[in-house]
């Protein structure tokens, strides 16, 4: 049933794009994407599993192109810089469901105006100064493991577009679901169930979520007749 998962997540997945997967324990599934999609970026928050991803990498084809990063950092600190610069959020949190400041940063994604800076010139986005933010993103640079040549977006700056949601706990996803929805900055594209424990209630779900974009107003006005 794994398997079957896995082989469905990849098809939301571009070619090519850079993924952030949240909450991603050992790798797995960002590891399975790596093999197959050339570029993404992993990030984590168990120190533990550090042992268990470095072992998985040894085994990847050596032919892989892109670039693999592990991070041990907590995402509830600072959410949307794990967000800047992907193109696809790949999230399997804990059955409890998302921390309330990673719901709160996807919630409001859409009014985030962040565009990358020219080269030279200063960039849009606020200097970070809260220490405690600071020394989040020390702990995960100190602790990471890059794999392959480490790469740069061609928009470092840019939002994910696309919202993958793997859940283990039904009524948290639901909840999650609704906030999502509510917020007008995600649309539900698919939803797929699957049983990975036969003879049991308990189902895992795969929900890919799209960015909502308003529609520009073009401003014209219709002319009256007559």
């Amino acid at each position: 049933a794994f398997d079957n998962l896995l082989r469905k997540l990849h098809k939301y997945v571009p070619f090519g794009a850079s993924v952030a997967d949240l909450y991603a324990g050992a790798g797995v599934i960002g590891l399975s994407l790596a093999a197959t999609k050339k570029c993404r970026q992993e990030w984590n928050i168990n120190k533990e599993s550090k042992p268990s991803f470095e072992k998985t990498v040894d085994r990847l084809p050596k032919s892989i192109e892109g670039s693999i990063s592990w991070h041990n950092a907590d995402t509830s600190i600072d959410p949307l810089s794990w967000l800047v610069g992907s193109d696809v959020i790949v999230i399997d949190p804990p059955r409890k469901g998302l921390d309330t400041t990673l719901i709160d940063a996807l919630r409001t994604i859409s009014s985030h105006k962040v565009k990358p800076s020219l080269k030279g010139s200063p960039s849009n986005i606020k200097e970070e100064k809260r220490p405690w933010v600071l020394r989040e993103r020390e702990r995960a640079k100190e602790a990471s493991v890059q794999v392959g040549r480490e790469t740069i977006s061609e928009d470092p700056q840019s939002l994910p577009e696309t919202l993958i949601y793997i859940s283990c706990g039904w009524e948290s996803f639901k909840e999650d679901c609704k906030s999502l929805l509510n917020s007008k900055s995600w649309q539900l594209e698919k939803a797929h169930g699957f049983n990975f424990f036969p003879g049991t209630q308990s189902i895992e779900v795969l929900a890919v979520f799209k960015r909502s974009f308003k529609k520009k107003k073009t401003g014209k006005k219709k002319k009256k007749q007559g």
